[in-house]
């Protein structure tokens, strides 16, 4: 198992272990998801202000689900709307037929980045009706620096990895009948194989290049979870804690944490991997885990408790800017800010370079790339 999978199995684990309880369900969820967040100020009429995060980075997501949702639907900015950032845009007025793109030759070139081009079809893929057609031209050439960033960097994409990725489109779109998966690939304006290949190469680039410029303060946790039904129930509250107790004296005399996760924690998604809970940022716990968490120094251990138990934390790495592991992250409030305070800047800076530089040149205007008003 890699990492990346390690990190985001463990990632659900907290999810459904740590965070805070969904009034409508009888399982937890994350804290997040921005239904009691507090506003972040802005200067848009108070309104917060989130990052739409690339839709390239969807395409797994969308795997299952239909292609319609690989595909970018918003500029790489921040833009008025409300969290969660991988909500859609905003509706455009439609008291007048809404601007589509236009069509024509697929293969025609729109713009080039130094030696690399940008298509027509490209734009016509990405376009959502209503759009402003510049913004999409914009992120469209923001994309190809980002690729262009990532192999100065020596970022390739992994080619069994979208090999895979194919197949597994082919099976749940196509039931893996060839003529069908054709079908369904013209159907999503996407001339074929190479082209499919081209779009998941190019998403995997530019996730790798998001999670590597997306530094975020994280910490590494294991624990044991002591669970308690209800707070409110002393005698078990105190039975939990007890068996606690019993737990850290153990592993202050030497024994191992794994094994006693393993045989003793009521976390079903980390017992399994000895109560490691991989790396996460501020927030993703509830409040009193969190506290704890990113108070404390490598191999400390401490009891916490919160709604779900008694909890007996060991820091495995204390907290540290890094890199995320995960684009599940992104989608956390403290990945978001990250998103926007450092991913967004640093692709500031590859624009202004090749502004300056030279480097692109816009071939079709951007408003003849859609219908106007009363065509």
């Amino acid at each position: 198992m890699t990492d990346d999978q390690t990190h985001e199995r463990d990632t659900r684990a907290s999810d459904e272990t740590f965070s805070e309880p969904d009034e409508t369900d009888t399982t937890s969820v994350k804290t997040e998801t921005g239904d009691e967040a507090e506003p972040e100020e802005s200067d848009s009429g108070g309104r917060p202000r989130w990052p739409v995060i690339i839709g390239l980075v969807l395409i797994l997501a969308a795997i299952g689900v239909g292609l319609g949702l690989i595909l970018p639907s918003g500029p790489l900015r921040e833009i008025d709307q409300m969290p969660p950032a991988l909500a859609t845009m905003q509706s455009a007025p439609t008291a007048l037929p809404l601007p589509v793109a236009v069509e024509g030759d697929s293969t025609e070139v729109i713009a080039t980045v130094g030696e690399a081009a940008i298509y027509r079809g490209d734009f016509v893929r990405f376009y959502q009706p209503g759009s402003d057609p510049q913004e999409v031209l914009d992120q469209l050439i923001q994309i190809e620096l980002i690729v262009q960033a990532a192999a100065a960097e020596g970022i390739s994409a992994d080619a069994d990895v979208v090999a895979e990725q194919i197949e597994r489109i082919k099976a749940t779109q196509a039931n893996g009948d060839d003529a069908q998966f054709e079908a369904f690939l013209k159907e999503q304006n996407i001339s074929g194989l190479d082209e499919l290949r081209r779009l998941l190469e190019r998403n995997q680039v530019v996730e790798t290049m998001i999670l590597r410029h997306t530094p975020l303060e994280q910490v590494r946790a294991r624990h044991i979870l002591i669970a308690t039904d209800a707070l409110t129930d002393t005698a078990a509250v105190e039975a939990a804690r007890v068996e606690a107790e019993g737990l850290m004296a153990r592993l202050d005399q030497g024994a191992d944490f794994a094994a006693l996760a393993a045989e003793h924690s009521d976390d079903e998604g980390s017992r399994i991997n000895g109560g490691d809970l991989g790396w996460a940022p501020r927030g993703l716990f509830v409040e009193p885990f969190d506290e704890a968490v990113f108070s404390m120094a490598r191999g400390e251990r401490r009891l916490v408790q919160s709604q779900f138990g008694w909890h007996i934390i060991e820091i495995v790495e204390p907290p540290e800017v890094r890199p995320l592991a995960s684009s599940d992250l992104l989608q956390t409030q403290a990945g978001q800010q990250a998103f926007v305070e450092e991913f967004l800047p640093f692709v500031d800076q590859l624009r202004a370079r090749a502004d300056e530089a030279q480097q692109i040149k816009i071939l079709v205007p951007a408003e003849s790339l859609v219908t106007q008003p009363g065509q």
